[in-house]
């Protein structure tokens, strides 16, 4: 079963850090809206490198009997 993936990555370049996988999605509207909610708050102005977020929607295929919850 193929499905959108949210990853929310934390921090710049070679330094940046997955902090959030694992919540999924059927649809790429919704997954969108909730990663464009996460990064609400950040900004780039006055923001430092290593506090920036990044959230963004990759498909991803889960077996049939994955267990993982789909929003």
């Amino acid at each position: 079963m193929h499905v959108f993936a949210l990853m929310v990555y934390l921090g710049y370049g070679e330094g940046r850090t997955l902090i959030s996988e694992g919540m999924y999605f059927m649809r790429i509207d919704v997954c969108n809206k909730v990663a464009s909610e996460m990064v609400k708050r950040y900004s780039s102005h006055g923001i430092h490198l290593d506090d920036r977020v990044v959230a963004y929607c990759i498909v991803e295929e889960l077996p049939i009997d994955s267990k993982a919850t789909i929003y």
